[in-house]
């Protein structure tokens, strides 16, 4: 593996970096979202239990021990239930946008390696494609068949390392971004229903 990087001359340091990367964000990312995917349907049968018997705090205390972005604007919304409906809707918004926002952290810099990555191993192909000339044209092709090989060796494995890293992250980050955004799809729909519940209970 050594002598196949070493091979693959300079670019493949920057190359080896955006795989450390992706590697270490997608890990992460993936921890982040799976542990806010839970139950919201249990979730929301229990608030709106406690609700319906005007337990209030109860209801409060069920949605901060929950985990998740829409434990966090159901608690929003509740926290806010004695004003009116517009004003509870604003809250939860706020507090929805800054979920949004931490399920998307770093998720653009998993689609920047997915595209850094093929152009880094074009521009290893064309410096590889260079050194080769470089040989020819000092009239070193026959003699020095090492350093040709050499130069080509460089283009193809920094092209294959390219094209090893965009594709697996571009499958990842288009993960990811499926999860992100059915958690915001039932963020929406728990945001109507706890609305709902509390405008009808009469105590907007």
């Amino acid at each position: 593996m050594l002598e196949i990087i070493k091979l693959g001359g300079p670019v493949m340091i920057p190359l080896l970096l955006c795989s450390v990367f992706a590697l270490a964000i997608g890990i992460e990312r993936l921890w982040y979202l799976l542990r806010c995917r839970i139950d919201t349907e249990e979730l929301m049968e229990e608030v709106s239990l406690s609700l319906g018997q005007g337990k209030l705090l109860e209801a409060m205390q069920i949605a901060k021990k929950a985990r998740g972005p829409v434990a966090a604007v159901l608690a929003a919304g509740i926290a806010h239930y004695d004003k009116d409906p517009e004003t509870i809707s604003k809250h939860m918004q706020v507090v929805g946008e800054q979920e949004v926002f931490k399920m998307e952290r770093r998720l653009g810099i998993l689609e920047m390696i997915s595209m850094i990555s093929p152009l880094l191993g074009i521009l290893g192909t064309v410096t590889g494609i260079i050194q080769s000339f470089n040989v020819l044209s000092a009239l070193e092709g026959v003699g020095h068949a090492g350093a040709l090989s050499a130069g080509i060796a460089e283009a193809l494995i920094t092209t294959a390392a390219g094209l090893i890293i965009a594709i697996p992250t571009v499958a990842l980050n288009a993960y990811l971004n499926g999860i992100v955004n059915a958690q915001v799809a039932e963020l929406n729909r728990r945001s109507n229903q706890i609305l709902d519940l509390l405008t009808a209970r009469g105590e907007v």
